[in-house]
């Protein structure tokens, strides 16, 4: 397997950071990699996945979707699937201003 470059336009956060996601931009992530695959967004979906530990989310959905040997249509199901419970255990702590729509969007 060839190795990929990610071409998300959302940039690194500060490693100290601890950020969290909102669930209105997850799914734009989420939107982002059925348009432009995983490997597009390879450092954002690493921040979501972070994240849904923090909130305890499920470990194995969590692992499911970062793991890149998987499958994408088992990541992009897994990825849907934490989604639907990314409400359960809000973080209350606002998004990082480097994860936005706009960011995701470009």
């Amino acid at each position: 397997m060839a190795p990929t470059t990610c071409t998300s336009t959302i940039p690194r956060p500060v490693e100290t950071a601890a950020p969290t996601v909102g669930l209105d931009i997850a799914v734009a992530l989420a939107e982002a990699v059925v348009e432009s695959g995983f490997d597009a967004h390879v450092h954002p979906i690493d921040l979501l996945v972070a994240d849904a530990r923090r909130r305890g989310l499920s470990p194995v959905l969590a692992g499911i979707v970062a793991d890149r040997t998987e499958p994408t249509p088992v990541r992009e199901r897994a990825l849907g699937r934490l989604l639907l419970h990314w409400d359960a255990v809000p973080d209350p702590r606002p998004a990082p201003d480097f994860l936005s729509h706009a960011t995701i969007a470009a």
